[in-house]
């Protein structure tokens, strides 16, 4: 279903608008290709594709009947050609005419396993594949498309070989069952006269041929013609039954055997692999699709902030000694508190560097307090925050004076505000530097 839209999508976009924001609205689960196939599934019922597919399947097994009909038929074909030529049957000529296709297909699905072309896979299977497409309506445009994506996910994924080989094997097999039943039943009710003829090859060259053949048969219970009876087949004393078996043995062994098996083996190994297919969620029609999945999406907080405590377990501050004053993000023309006494003092505008060094010397330093000074008409914003936090943290104590010409009310509030917003309540609010003054003096005679 996702490769039949994803193939009917290459002429032209679909209007997927509303199913992307049912998807996004009701979570689809599943990870990238449950959403993808989710996505493919909504669209494919609109177009019918679903319907579409349930025809298949139930016109799967009577094109498989209908097929195994056929096949049958020419399978009764063949014995008769053998069995009513004549009350004498040129048992070689005959071996030959019974498995000399079915060896020619055999060897080409081997090398198209080996060496894939773009046929490769079974004559039968595909041909199957092409009868349930026109017993389904095949002709409609969804219809062709969905052939079209089956046949190319198929070859895409090696999986033609084994779906197309196991529907090959098992109507070989079918018809070498009735090859063999109409073979029994002419030699169980007539009499035969089994036997090779040849203008230019010798004796010896059958000889050979029957006793090689023979021997695999022969090892599994099938009797095989005796000496006398391959140098004299005509003779008059030659055992037509142990040629009659021999011919029986060759085509149930070479015949029915191989492909019986590989029937098996086909249908497991196409089990196994169409329980690993996978969509290709790196292929670009794909990753468009996933990011314009990712653009619906609601926003959502993915670094917050976390709250700060003064004195968390592991991180509390180790008692110092002195004061320290940071001015940050000051306007030009604000100074930075001036106290007397020896005080640490820096200035910074708020660049990464500078937040980095002034950290790693209040860690160096460890103040007994720490005043920050903020212009008080500014917004603070979260790298305010986090610069409070993490300077406070190095401090055994800490408060933010607010600078200006004047704070006003309105100022102070909304500091106090922010910070309760924070988390930062621990650190007290200065408005006016006589108090930051006061307050550092208290670390600089303490």
């Amino acid at each position: 279903m996702a490769e039949t839209v994803r193939l009917v999508e290459s002429q032209g976009p679909l209007d997927d608008a509303q199913v992307l924001r049912a998807l996004v609205a009701t979570g689809a689960d599943g990870g990238q290709s449950g959403w993808l196939m989710s996505r493919a599934w909504q669209l494919g019922r609109r177009l019918g594709l679903d319907q579409q597919l349930q025809r298949w399947q139930s016109m799967a097994g009577a094109a498989l009947l209908a097929l195994v009909g056929l096949v049958l038929l020419g399978a009764l074909g063949a014995a008769g050609s053998v069995v009513h030529s004549g009350r004498t049957v040129n048992a070689v000529a005959a071996l030959f005419s019974l498995l000399g296709l079915h060896a020619v297909t055999l060897a080409l699905w081997l090398v198209g396993l080996v060496a894939p072309w773009p046929s490769s896979g079974g004559a039968l299977g595909r041909l199957w594949l092409e009868l349930v497409a026109r017993l389904s309506n095949g002709r409609k445009a969804n219809a062709a498309n969905l052939l079209q994506a089956s046949v190319n996910l198929l070859r895409r994924e090696r999986l033609a070989p084994w779906l197309f080989g196991c529907v090959s094997h098992t109507v070989w097999a079918l018809s070498f069952v009735v090859m063999l039943a109409a073979l029994g039943f002419a030699f169980s009710f007539q009499a035969y006269r089994l036997t090779w003829e040849t203008t230019i090859l010798s004796p010896d060259f059958f000889v050979t041929f029957v006793r090689a053949t023979g021997w695999l048969p022969g090892a599994l219970g099938f009797p095989v013609p005796d000496t006398a009876t391959l140098l004299a087949p005509g003779a008059a004393s030659a055992d037509q039954r142990a040629w009659a078996w021999w011919l029986i043995g060759c085509v149930a062994i070479y015949g029915l055997l191989p492909r019986a098996l590989l029937a098996v083996f086909c249908a497991a190994w196409w089990r196994r692999r169409a329980a690993a297919l996978r969509l290709d969620t790196a292929d670009p029609y794909y990753r468009g699709l996933l990011a314009r999945r990712d653009a619906l999406q609601p926003a959502a907080v993915v670094d917050a902030e976390q709250p700060w405590q003064a004195a968390r377990p592991g991180h509390a501050p180790v008692p110092g000694k002195g004061a320290a004053v940071v001015g940050f993000e000051l306007p030009p023309e604000l100074a930075v508190l001036s106290v007397a006494g020896d005080v640490w003092s820096r200035r910074i505008s708020g660049t990464s560097a500078e937040r980095s060094e002034v950290l790693e010397a209040l860690r160096a330093f460890a103040p007994a307090r720490l005043l920050l000074v903020c212009h008080a008409a500014s917004s603070p914003d979260r790298g305010t925050a986090r610069f409070v936090r993490e300077a406070a943290e190095h401090a055994s104590a800490a408060s933010l004076l607010l600078a200006g010409a004047a704070v006003s009310p309105q100022d102070a509030a909304r500091w106090t505000d922010w910070l309760g917003a924070a988390r930062l309540e621990g650190i007290a609010l200065l408005t006016d530097e006589a108090d930051g003054r006061a307050w550092l003096e208290g670390a600089t005679h303490g």
